[in-house]
């Protein structure tokens, strides 16, 4: 038809791309209210060290150390909406930013696995997407209320009424925050896993023996010649040269993160997570965090 001039189908293409980028993980979250700048870690007892490492790969390891007993800070874990109430899926996978947008947060981490549901055809989608349903694997909730319950594994990591980590859910406990690993690398301070396999990204959770001195650790991976990735016994022989009693492997790969509040005030992922888009960092959506507070300017907002 003449007098009609068609669009170029790679004007259209780039539209759609930038349409995408803008609409996903990939850019920075939106800005939350936060305090001018962030409070005094030292203070509040905690301390964040990046440890690089040569031998026998390269790999950048976030270890974050908080000190429980003094009461200055809690753990509270944060979930994605439950997007069918009593249905089968348990969380709506959220940008893990979000879930540790609360003015209190200062730092979080990933926590358990999950899994999609199947089509009517049984397969799983996983391309994981923010507001996608999922179910999650082992013991998980907060303020004593438990959304998804605990595994025949027993590889909880929880926190008692007393500011306490535990690991391993027992008839009788009352977690009153609790999260779910993979396994178990470190018992009686000794690494429980042998030696060999896959290298990916890692979260591991430690505790000394008495339970207040709490270590989350996460290791880079999938990212050559920068950070490559441990196996497990690997990251157990990080979380007991930490001083770690007992320690289990979280959820890693993808969903490896941390976030720190930055001397500005602001929430900051300082791992690098493996996964892409166009060669930028893609922050995964995760249905669950845990995160550290303080709990001073927690129960200054109550």
């Amino acid at each position: 038809m003449r007098g009609v001039r068609s669009v170029s189908t790679p004007k259209i293409g780039l539209v759609l791309v930038l349409h995408f980028l803008l609409s996903t993980d990939c850019v920075p979250a939106a800005p939350e209210a936060r305090p001018a700048a962030a409070p005094d870690f030292k203070e509040l007892g905690i301390s964040y060290s990046l440890k690089t490492s040569t031998s026998p790969i390269p790999n950048r390891i976030h270890i974050l150390r908080i000190d429980l007993a003094p009461g200055k800070v809690e753990p509270v874990v944060v979930l994605g909406a439950d997007p069918d109430g009593d249905g089968p899926a348990e969380a709506s996978l959220t940008d893990p930013r979000k879930m540790a947008s609360d003015p209190s947060v200062l730092a979080f981490v990933n926590t358990n696995p999950w899994d999609s549901f199947p089509d009517a055809k049984g397969r799983k989608n996983r391309k994981w997407h923010s507001g996608q349903p999922v179910d999650i694997h082992g013991l998980a909730g907060t303020g004593g209320k438990m959304r998804s319950s605990a595994t025949p594994s027993n590889t909880s990591v929880w926190f008692d009424n007393e500011g306490r980590v535990r690991f391993g859910h027992q008839a009788g406990d009352e977690p009153v925050v609790a999260t779910n690993g993979f396994q178990m690398i470190v018992s009686n301070g000794a690494p429980t896993v042998g030696e060999g396999g896959v290298r990916h990204p890692r979260t591991a959770i430690g505790s000394d023996k008495k339970g207040k001195t709490l270590w989350m650790v996460v290791v880079d991976g999938r990212q050559r010649g920068y950070s490559e990735g441990m196996n497990m016994h690997e990251l157990a022989s990080v979380m007991k040269g930490l001083g770690c009693w007992t320690a289990t492997n979280m959820d890693g790969g993808g969903s490896s993160v941390m976030g720190l509040l930055g001397e500005d005030g602001s929430m900051k992922v300082v791992n690098s997570p493996s996964d892409r888009f166009l060669g930028r960092v893609k922050i995964r959506p995760l249905p669950m965090v845990l995160t550290i507070r303080d709990a001073t300017d927690a129960q200054e907002q109550e």
